[in-house]
């Protein structure tokens, strides 16, 4: 599973804005080898991308183009007796993510399916009045011991529900939270003396993997994140802060215990159509910068990592088409290169197929 979303992050650049007019979007990620003088490109890993007529994506897999040794060749006997090339598969299916969304267009859940359609975990989503994210949560369904049914649904669609459950005693409640027929929190709230609700208890299914709670400005940016993890146990937190045009520019990390833990600021400068990420820790010292530049059109042209002292690392290099379509990624490992050589083949190159 470690294996799988280290893939999932390998992929690059994921496609979850709308694609009107196109119903499946393909990356395939290749490695470079390069041998006196002559380069090969070898095919590891595809994702195929699908979407629906209203331009959302539905399903999302990864492929494997590895073959082992064992299904590549077979043992022929006869006049051509001996081991003979034999292409089993082009591919294995490893990973596969399924995408609802309701009328609004908004996700609201995602599944992660594993081989023979067995199911990793389920993920549901929460929008508060201004449509804004303010809750995820993430839960086995093979771990869950609390099933209890909302109502029969004849489409199939997975649901999420809230039930209250008052007191006798009328000084407090119990709000159950449901999601696939499955009731994954309980919170208990006691009123004070002006009769508000304060929350004095919280239950944790143990199939839950993690809840993030999210809050924003009123302009809709994400300014913190909480995360609580297995049984209800924090996880940490981000906060982020923008600059006058809404733009990110520095994003705060804290574990568990509240303390910093990493630093991600951005530097724009708009003249030159570049800007810096810098990474730190909690000593302010910096680990890693990546300096994007951008194109006449505002695209991503050229993206550089360097170490804390400015040693450049990767280089990764876009391409686009007359659309304006992503087409092509080229990485470029720098460490390898030598003072003296030009070193000019990629170490893997990400190609982008629309239909």
């Amino acid at each position: 599973m470690a294996i799988a979303l280290k893939l999932t992050k390998l992929i690059g650049l994921i496609l979850f804005f709308p694609l009107f007019g196109l119903s499946t979007v393909t990356i395939k990620i290749y490695y470079v080898f390069e041998s006196f003088g002559t380069e090969t490109q070898e095919l590891k890993y595809s994702k195929v991308m699908n979407y629906n007529k209203k331009g959302l994506m539905i399903d999302s897999t990864i492929y494997s183009h590895e073959i082992p040794l064992s299904k590549k060749y077979i043992y022929v006997d006869g006049d051509k007796e001996g081991l003979k090339l034999q292409r089993t598969y082009d591919k294995k299916p490893l990973l596969s993510y399924r995408f609802e969304y309701d009328n609004l267009k908004r996700k609201t859940s995602t599944t992660l399916y594993g081989e023979k359609d067995s199911v990793y975990w389920r993920e549901y989503y929460k929008y508060d009045d201004n449509n804004f994210l303010y809750k995820q949560i993430r839960f086995d369904p093979n771990k869950a011991i609390n099933h209890e049914m909302i109502y029969e649904e004849k489409s199939g669609n997975s649901l999420w529900a809230e039930k209250y459950s008052y007191f006798e005693d009328g000084k407090g409640f119990d709000l159950k939270e449901l999601y696939n027929n499955y009731c994954l929190l309980i919170s208990t709230y006691h009123f004070d003396l002006e009769g508000s609700p304060i929350k004095v208890k919280e239950y944790f299914d143990p199939s839950v993997i993690f809840q993030t709670i999210y809050f924003h400005d009123q302009v809709g940016n994400l300014t913190q994140e909480t995360k609580t993890g297995y049984l209800g146990a924090s996880m940490g937190s981000r906060e982020y802060k923008y600059d006058k045009n809404n733009r990110r520019v520095k994003e705060i990390i804290y574990n568990k215990k509240g303390e910093i833990e990493k630093t991600y600021n951005t530097i724009f400068e708009d003249e030159s159509n570049v800007f810096y990420d810098y990474y730190s820790d909690s000593l302010v010292n910096f680990s890693i910068i990546k300096e994007t530049r951008l194109d006449s059109n505002g695209r991503i042209f050229v993206e550089a990592i360097l170490n804390g002292q400015d040693k450049l690392l990767e280089k990764n290099v876009f391409y686009y088409d007359k659309n304006g379509n992503i087409i092509e990624i080229k990485k470029y490992d720098m460490i390898r290169r030598s003072a003296s050589e030009d070193y000019k083949t990629p170490f893997q190159v990400h190609t982008y197929e629309y239909d």
